[in-house]
C-alpha cells in the first residue's frame, strides 16, 4: 500500500505536506493507499528535473532507448499478478480484465521498442545537383502527460513509452483513482534503468495543479485523455504559446445492426463492448440502432447476454464486471438511471443500484428519446440504449447525430453497405462486425468532432506527435 511517498521527481521519492486516501471501490471500508497531494511547487520541480534530464536523454541512441523499453516490458511482465491486483484495488476492474490490461501494457512497451527503430526522416532530390535535401526528426523536449483512471496502466504506457522512446522527458499527472497504478508503473520504469528526471510523477488534484501543469514555460507538448470539459480548458490554457496538444475526450459510440446481420453475434459483441470494464471505456458501445425487422430478436439476445454476466467481487476470477471506479462515478451513473426512470424509459434489463456500494448491474434501455441526455451524453457506465430504425440510411443519420465521433460500428453481411458505412460514418475508429471498443496499439487512435483534438495517438502517429521535423539542405562543392 502506498504510504504517501508518491512524488517521483529527479529520481527521488518524496511526500507532501498534505495527503489523500483512496479506498477500494469493491469495499469502501478498505483504504488502499495514501498519496501525496502535490503542490504547484512540486510541479515546478518536476519540470525543472525533466528539462535538466532531457538533453542528455535525447543524445542516447534509439537502440539504447529501445533496449530500455524492452527491459521495462520484461520487468512488468514478470510482475503481472501484482500489477493486476493494483489496478483492481485502484478502480475495481475485474481481475481478468486487469491482467489483460497489464499484458497489453507489456505489448505496448515492446511495440514502441520496435517502432523507435523504424526509419527516421526522408531524403528528397534537389534542383541543385550538389545538394541533398533531408528531414531530421527530433524530440520536442518536455511533455506533460495527464492520464485517466479507466486504463491506469495501458493509457500511460502508450503515452509515456512513445514520449520517452522518441527522446522526450515527461511530467506525469495521473487521475486520483489511478495513483496506485501510477506508482507501480513508475517503479517499474525506474528499476528498468530510466535516468533520473526523464519521468517525473506528481499525484494530486487536477484542479489544484492544472495551472502549474499548463503554465510552465518549459512545456513543449501536452497529451491528455479525459473529459471534454477538462480537455477544452487545458487547450485554452496553452493556446497562445505554441504548445503541441493531443486530446482524447470521450465518445457516445453507436453500433448499427441491419436486417442482414448475424444478430446473435451482434448482440454478443455489443454486450461485450457496452458492459465489460463496467462500461468505463471511451470506446464502449452506448447507442444501438437496429432495423425493425430484427429488433425483437436483438433485444431478446441483448438481455440474455447482459444477464449472463457475473457482477461481483472483482478479485474473483469468475467475475465479469466489478464495481464502478469510485463513489463519484457511481453517483454519476446512478443519476442517469434515475433520469431513465423519470423519462419512463423501458428497462429491458438492469436491477436497482445499491447506494451503499459502487456496483451497478448491466442495463439495457429502450424507448428513450433521441433528445434525451441518455442518448446525447457520455454515461461511462454499463448502460446502453436501443433504438429501432428503418434501414441503413435512417440508422446512419441517427448514429451521426452526436457531438462525439470516436468509434462506431455496423453489423451487416453486405460488403457494399460496410464500405459505404466506413466512408460516411463520422468517427475516427470504424468497426465492421466487431465491437466498437476493440483497439490495437500499432494503428492510429483518435476521433472526430468533440472526441479529439484531431491529432492521433499510437502507431506511427505517435512519432508524428512526439517529434518535430527539421529540413536540412546539404551542399557540397
Amino acid at each position: 500500500m502506498a504510504d504517501g511517498r508518491t512524488l517521483y521527481i529527479a529520481g527521488r521519492w518524496s511526500t507532501a505536506t498534505d495527503t489523500f486516501e483512496r479506498v477500494d471501490p469493491s469495499d469502501l471500508r478498505r483504504v488502499t493507499g495514501i498519496y501525496a497531494s502535490a503542490t504547484p511547487g512540486d510541479v515546478e520541480a518536476g519540470y525543472a528535473a525533466a528539462a535538466g534530464a532531457q538533453p542528455e536523454w535525447s543524445e542516447t541512441t534509439a537502440i539504447q532507448r529501445s533496449d530500455f523499453l524492452r527491459s521495462a516490458a520484461d520487468l512488468l511482465e514478470s510482475r503481472v499478478h501484482d500489477a493486476a491486483l493494483t489496478i483492481t484495488a485502484d478502480m475495481g476492474k475485474a481481475i481478468r480484465d486487469a491482467r489483460a490490461e497489464v499484458l497489453r501494457s507489456v505489448a505496448i512497451l515492446r511495440y514502441y521498442a520496435g517502432e523507435i527503430l523504424q526509419p527516421s526522416g526522408e531524403t528528397y532530390p534537389s534542383a541543385d545537383p550538389n545538394t541533398m535535401l533531408m528531414t531530421v526528426e527530433e524530440p520536442l523536449g518536455v511533455v506533460c502527460a495527464i492520464t485517466p483512471w479507466n486504463f491506469p496502466f495501458a493509457l500511460p504506457a502508450w503515452k509515456i513509452a512513445a514520449a520517452i522512446g522518441f527522446g522526450n522527458a515527461v511530467v506525469w499527472k495521473p487521475a486520483e483513482p489511478a495513483c496506485g497504478s501510477a506508482v507501480f508503473l513508475t517503479r517499474i520504469l525506474a528499476e528498468a534503468g530510466l535516468p533520473a528526471g526523464v519521468l517525473n510523477l506528481v499525484t494530486g488534484s487536477g484542479r489544484k495543479l492544472s495551472a502549474a501543469l499548463t503554465g510552465n514555460a518549459r512545456l513543449a507538448a501536452l497529451t491528455f485523455t479525459g473529459s471534454g470539459a477538462v480537455g477544452s480548458r487545458l487547450r485554452q490554457a496553452v493556446a497562445d504559446r505554441n504548445v503541441k496538444v493531443q486530446l482524447e475526450l470521450g465518445g457516445k459510440n453507436p453500433s448499427i445492426v441491419l436486417a442482414d446481420a448475424d444478430v446473435e453475434d451482434a448482440a454478443l459483441q455489443i454486450v461485450k463492448s457496452a458492459m465489460l470494464h463496467t462500461g468505463q471505456r471511451c470506446t464502449a458501445t452506448s447507442r444501438v440502432y437496429v432495423d425493425r425487422a430484427v429488433a425483437p430478436r436483438l433485444r431478446e439476445l441483448l438481455v440474455k447476454h447482459a444477464d449472463a454476466l457475473v457482477v461481483g467481487d472483482p478479485y474473483d476470477e469468475a467475475t465479469d464486471i466489478g464495481p464502478l471506479a469510485s463513489v463519484e462515478q457511481r453517483d454519476t451513473v446512478a443519476g442517469y438511471l434515475r433520469l431513465a426512470h423519470d423519462e419512463n424509459a423501458e428497462f429491458l434489463t438492469g436491477r436497482e443500484f445499491d447506494s451503499d456500494t459502487c456496483y451497478i448491474a448491466p442495463t439495457v434501455l429502450a424507448g428513450v428519446s433521441e433528445a434525451s441526455r441518455l442518448v446525447r451524453e457520455e454515461v461511462f457506465g454499463p448502460v446502453v440504449t436501443v433504438q429501432e430504425v428503418d434501414g441503413f440510411d435512417g440508422a446512419l443519420k441517427a448514429a451521426n447525430d452526436t457531438d462525439y465521433g470516436l468509434s462506431s460500428g455496423v453489423f451487416t453481411r453486405d460488403i457494399a453497405t460496410a464500405m459505404t458505412f466506413i466512408r460516411r460514418t463520422q468517427s475516427g475508429l470504424v468497426h465492421v462486425n466487431r465491437e466498437t471498443s476493440s483497439v490495437e496499439p500499432h494503428v492510429p487512435f483518435g476521433g472526430l468532432k468533440g472526441s479529439s483534438s484531431m491529432s492521433r495517438e499510437q502507431g506511427k502517429a505517435a512519432r508524428t506527435f512526439f517529434t518535430t521535423t527539421k529540413t536540412a539542405y546539404v551542399r557540397w562543392t
